[in-house]
């Protein structure tokens, strides 16, 4: 292959070593012109060097930076600020045939010399890129996963909650059958009272439904504003029927002065049905005849601070250290992900999710999430 060269000259070696990288590289002069352009960059951009060379480097951004190129190179004369220059970075490239691909991209200036230069060294991301993707997409799957086996878990208690409004819009409708049955006799008050109640049961276990929905879903992280003392509120309400039949007391301690977090909502329930399950199984697998958990939110200048804390029998202090590794149980039945799946969660969210011995036994289990918006 014939391949021009700039007016600089090149030796054979230095030949042979850009053609020889498996990076892209590219060198341009002081206007933004591409004088080099090696063998992994002709196959990464589709373009032959013949082709390129003489050409504004621009020709290879995606826009705006095609057009604001030249604004970037004045810029960096005039002030000496660089944008990149000494720092790499993902950005996007442009191919020959218009498709775009991600690349990490580092500039270095070539010092000496008649004529200001610089080398740009540029990296396919495209494979990183997908793979990152699809482990994204297995993080998802294995969240959603985890969410399905506790609710699985939580069968009973949720098919009694449903139940229970159903039941009730049965009898109050049997009720106001019998009512007009009796003909004029019923009055518009009692029948507008049996219609209130009806709605109100509908509500309940349209609400019931939802909540479920919500959990069941799966999808991407979205994040948004939430209030967190709803989150845990609506969270808590699913374990209606599963703390009445374990005769487990359940206390919440909301702050109320604390504004809205920047989180998924979905994945924040889903640290708390693992913590709360998690206690609620401590408690009952245990001897303890009255069981008590409390959730209390607190927060500072940085952050808020969530604790779950019971009065079960605790972790044995052999255990804690592996407590968020990923298959590590000490259920009998466990799968040994849910922790593990939690803290990746709370550190998706920029905080920590951590074990602290209580002196007086039990468990307690710290969800600590940053004020200012993350991710």
């Amino acid at each position: 292959m014939s391949r021009n060269r700039d007016s600089h000259g090149s030796n054979s070696a230095f030949d042979a070593l850009l053609d020889a990288a498996v990076d892209g590289i590219v060198i341009i002069d002081a206007h933004g012109i591409v004088r080099r352009f090696n063998r992994a960059a002709e196959s990464m951009f589709g373009y032959p060097e013949s082709e390129i060379s003489g050409s504004n480097v621009s020709r290879l951004m995606p826009e705006p930076h095609r057009s604001r190129h030249d604004a970037y190179l004045e810029h960096f004369y005039s002030t000496g600020e660089a944008s990149i220059i000494g720092a790499g970075r993902e950005v996007d490239g442009v191919k020959k045939n218009g498709e775009t691909f991600p690349m990490f991209l580092s500039v270095g200036e070539i010092k000496g010399g008649a004529e200001r230069r610089f080398v740009g060294i540029v990296r396919d991301m495209s494979d990183l890129q997908e793979g990152r993707e699809q482990v994204r997409q297995l993080e998802e799957q294995l969240l959603h996963a985890d969410r399905l086996v506790i609710l699985g878990e939580l069968t009973a208690g949720i098919a009694h909650e449903i139940n229970q409004p159903l039941t009730a819009i049965a009898a109050y409708a049997d009720a106001g059958k019998k009512m007009v049955s009796r003909g004029p006799g019923a009055s518009g008050t009692e029948i507008n009272t049996i219609c209130e109640r009806i709605s109100e049961q509908s509500r309940r276990a349209a609400s019931v439904v939802q909540r479920l929905r919500k959990l069941v879903r799966s999808g991407s992280v979205s994040k948004a504003r939430h209030n967190i003392n709803q989150i845990i509120s609506n969270t808590l309400l699913l374990f209606e029927f599963e703390i009445k039949k374990t005769n487990i007391e359940l206390l919440f301690f909301p702050d109320e002065s604390l504004d809205e977090l920047y989180v998924d909502e979905i994945h924040i329930q889903q640290i708390m049905v693992n913590l709360v399950k998690n206690s609620i199984d401590a408690i009952s697998e245990s001897e303890i005849s009255s069981g008590r958990i409390e959730i209390r939110v607190s927060s500072d200048s940085r952050q808020v601070r969530i604790t779950v804390t019971d009065n079960g029998p605790g972790i044995p202090e052999k255990y804690q250290d592996r407590l968020f590794e990923s298959f590590f149980t000490t259920k009998p039945k466990g799968v040994g992900l849910g922790l593990s799946i939690c803290k990746t969660i709370a550190a998706a969210h920029g905080g920590n999710l951590k074990y602290e011995q209580r002196e007086r036994g039990g468990s307690r289990f710290a969800l600590s999430l940053p004020l200012e918006l993350i991710g």
